[in-house]
């Protein structure tokens, strides 16, 4: 099992890495060449972070929120075996869960680095991203499928007869820098404040659905709530992760991210509507 399918750090060992994706430093090209290649051959979406704050170290880049997606969509893909070799086994292809403009899935094809292992390099290098109609993809078929974390409907709308039950003290000890500086230092109010922002979504739920944004986490589906903490104009601040428990009725808050871990995640299942949660 590959645990990423690209280079994800400096140092990460091959053996760990799907495939290698190559350009041309020579004609100005760099690693982002091939994602952003792949970014204008898809519907146009988001894929760089516009918000300031969170153009971080991990986020900068063209297309940081693309190759987050292709990173955790190969990961699931491989969960679910959706990885298809041609009859040889010399190449292999990916269905990216992306389309073209006009509707046609995108799929990454890779040819095997026969010498991967003497060069201590990743086993796949990638061919091309292609869409449905390319004579590329005559080595698979069928085509392999996208990948899928929908399997209860239930999961993707937020039950109004539960209620929200965080552990606020667990997870505030845990992720304190996440919270906004203003309540950083001082846990108890930042459990009140917390509190109070969470007093208020259920209103905000029953007015409109779409405010709870499924996100995928370690094999099951979670729910994103907005926590408005520190303004008036209702601009969140954070996103309170919570997890459905049907035997006591309730939701249970896991944890708190900042706006831009909310959004990686939310995007590996669908684009997110624009109703709190924007890059």
């Amino acid at each position: 099992m590959y645990k990423s399918l690209l280079k994800r750090y400096k140092d990460q060992p091959s053996k760990e890495i799907f495939a290698h994706f190559p350009y041309q430093g020579s004609v100005g090209d760099n690693w982002e060449t091939p994602f952003i290649k792949l970014a204008k051959m898809a519907k146009k979406d988001k894929w760089k972070f516009q918000n300031k704050e969170f153009q971080n170290e991990q986020n900068k880049g063209e297309v940081p929120i693309l190759i987050n997606y292709l990173n955790y969509t190969f990961l699931r893909l491989q969960d679910e075996k959706k990885i298809a070799y041609s009859a040889d086994g010399d190449k292999a292809c990916i269905n990216t869960g992306l389309q073209t403009p006009r509707g046609k899935d995108i799929y990454a094809t890779f040819f095997k680095n026969t010498q991967a292992r003497e060069r201590e390099q990743p086993d796949w290098t990638l061919f091309a991203f292609v869409d449905s109609y390319s004579d590329k993809l005559a080595p698979f078929h069928p085509l392999p499928d996208i990948a899928e974390y929908i399997l209860d409907p239930n999961d993707l709308v937020f039950n109004l007869d539960y209620q929200i039950e965080p552990n606020l003290d667990h997870f505030l000890k845990k992720n304190e820098e996440r919270l906004p500086t203003v309540l950083q230092g001082n846990i108890k109010m930042a459990e009140n404040v917390i509190n109070g922002a969470i007093q208020s979504l259920h209103g905000m739920v029953k007015r409109n659905y779409k405010v709870a944004i499924p996100h995928w986490f370690e094999g099951k589906i979670q729910l994103l709530l907005p926590l408005v903490l520190t303004n008036d104009e209702g601009v969140a601040d954070l996103a309170l992760v919570v997890e459905r428990d049907d035997k006591r009725k309730i939701y249970r808050g896991k944890t708190i991210l900042t706006m831009d871990m909310a959004y990686l995640d939310a995007r590996l299942i669908t684009k997110p509507a624009d109703e709190w949660l924007n890059p």
